[in-house]
């Protein structure tokens, strides 16, 4: 009898988190829906509260808005999904994700597409986020910059306030004190804020395979939280209009959760992004400061930010992203201990910026490790650099850093802890930088020059490094020469175009349409693709992510637009 009710207990124990499917689609129902996929509720939030752990919360093709979505007022605006109080469990992730490679889109012109606040152990993969920054021009966003509303609900013009106007090119450089008024607790427009993916005072959150364009300011950004993992995201064209100065994807204020957690390893990792064409294009200003100095000077692809005073343990990695052509650095750690940056690929950086930065910088930090990256900055910017001190137990090495002889220092030292070593300032042989390929050629000096101290296994691409591992995110020839797994290898077949937007065109293989396989970076299995002749496929309805696709016993990747 008593091992019997051992066996109940254990029992018991395993039954009580969820493994269930619950349905979401624009066209179901929160009342008369019961969650299934023939009875869909209708909005995330409500199936998200449903959700137990375990749980997969599977998203039915369509875009999803926030409520008041389109109704003109640029001052309110709720978000798309309020994931608050949201908990998973160790193990027992909750997931959202679209169903079976269906295009989900979370449209936005409210404060955030999803907010996850006060909550654990999510997963967020595959969603399209798309704000309404396209839709705003550079004179509206001029406009609306210094508009705030006070605590009294009544509206400001900071720049009427201040007298000057922000387009006039004398001010730059130059700092001007703000009224007592804009010092106190105010709102700025949300339409011109709005943010696509934010966690807040949660832990174990991952945002893993999302494409996130056209936001007005941060694509992701993780606040006050740990356990976080920001991995295999496209993040393009945000932060333009923001006057809060901010960086495509964000970690800041990192804080020790759960409480009481002591483990102090890697629990924050930003890897294998591809993040671009991330610009501040105003200049921002703070209502916490008396002054507005008049100057770009933000606008980082990958940030670290403000982390040291408030995270008492743990360390952080960026790693295998490619950071190009965003408006100021590639990837900045400011204010953050115990950093590793190793393996990126950072190019052509600082578009808008009006200092010097435009590669990998680092700011009023300790114990941080820059390993094994390439940084190729404009001609006039710097590609590695100290921000300011103090810096300390820094570590450098194997390094590339490149600006074609440019008009500043490739590399930015202070006069108290000056950069020394750890690089080697030479072209890395890019493949078609000019295209956005950053592959390696056959003579580059990337090839086999890593850092020992790197401690990644595998690429941009999800590709296993060699013996002798490359610097950079993409180790040579991984995107069509390694086999992608014991049972699958390369073939001479090729695809074209890679990256494809609908139609793919396939040479120089023979095979039958039930050969074909197509899966993504998590493994799933697609089947909403049509074989239209022997040389050609339509991906049309495939989501924008990165494919295998499988022939027989080959594989190639591709990514699809």
């Amino acid at each position: 009898m008593k091992n019997l009710y051992l066996l109940t207990l254990l029992l018991v124990g395993f039954t009580s988190y969820g493994q269930n499917q619950i349905f979401v689609s624009s066209t179901g129902n929160n009342n008369s829906g019961d969650g299934s996929i023939s009875n869909p509720y209708q909005t995330i939030k409500h199936a998200a509260k449903q959700a137990l752990p375990g749980d997969t919360v599977y998203v039915r093709g369509g875009t999803y808005r926030n409520p008041d979505f389109g109704d003109n007022d640029i001052w309110t605006g709720g978000p798309v999904a309020n994931l608050s109080k949201i908990n998973g469990a160790a193990g027992n992730y909750i997931t959202f994700i679209p169903y079976q490679g269906e295009q989900v889109i979370i449209e936005f012109d409210g404060i955030y597409g999803f907010l996850i606040q006060n909550s654990s152990y999510l997963k967020i993969c595959n969603f399209i986020f798309d704000g309404v920054a396209d839709n705003i021009t550079q004179q509206e966003a001029e406009d609306a910059w210094g508009l705030y509303k006070d605590a009294d609900g009544v509206i400001h013009d900071l720049e009427a306030e201040m007298g000057i106007n922000i387009t006039d090119p004398s001010i730059l450089g130059t700092s001007v004190n703000q009224p007592s008024s804009s010092n106190a607790t105010i709102k700025k427009p949300i339409e011109y804020n709005g943010r696509a993916l934010v966690a807040n005072k949660s832990h174990h959150i991952e945002f893993i395979g999302n494409t996130i364009r056209n936001v007005p300011s941060a694509a992701i950004r993780a606040q006050q939280s740990d356990y976080i993992i920001i991995a295999k995201n496209k993040v393009y064209n945000n932060t333009f209009w923001t006057t809060q100065g901010v960086g495509a994807i964000t970690v800041s204020e990192a804080t020790v959760r759960p409480t009481g957690d002591t483990y102090s390893g890697t629990k924050i990792s930003i890897t294998q992004n591809e993040v671009y064409q991330n610009e501040n294009r105003l200049i921002s200003w703070n209502p916490s400061k008396t002054f507005v100095h008049f100057k770009i000077d933000e606008g980082t692809g990958i940030f670290l930010t403000r982390n040291k005073e408030s995270y008492a343990h743990g360390e952080m990695l960026i790693a295998n992203n490619l950071s190009y052509r965003n408006g100021a650095s590639g990837i900045v750690c400011h204010h953050t201990n115990d950093a590793t940056i190793e393996h990126n690929t950072v190019f052509d950086n600082g578009t808008t910026n009006h200092g010097n930065p435009g590669g990998v910088g680092i700011n009023q930090s300790n114990n941080v490790k820059i390993l094994s990256n390439i940084s190729y900055s404009k001609p006039n910017k710097w590609a590695l650099g100290i921000l300011a001190e103090p810096v300390t137990n820094l570590t450098v090495d194997a390094n590339i850093v490149f600006n074609n002889s440019g008009s500043v220092n490739v590399i930015r030292s202070t006069g108290s802890n000056p950069l020394t070593s750890g690089w080697h300032e030479t072209d890395p042989l890019f493949a078609d930088e000019n295209n956005d390929d950053f592959s390696l050629v056959g003579t580059s000096p990337a090839i086999d020059g890593a850092s020992s101290q790197s401690g990644q296994s595998i690429d941009f691409f999800g590709d296993s490094r060699d013996p002798d591992p490359d610097i950079g995110a993409i180790e040579y020839l991984s995107k069509s020469s390694i086999p992608l797994s014991t049972d699958h290898k390369t073939a001479s077949f090729s695809f074209s175009p890679n990256p494809v937007k609908d139609i793919l065109e396939i040479n120089g293989i023979t095979y039958h349409p039930k050969d074909i396989t197509i899966v993504n970076t998590l493994g799933q299995v697609f089947d909403n693709y049509t074989v239209i002749d022997q040389n050609t496929i339509d991906l049309s309805k495939l989501s924008t992510g990165m494919y295998i696709i499988k022939i027989k016993t080959f594989a190639h990747k591709v990514y699809k637009e």
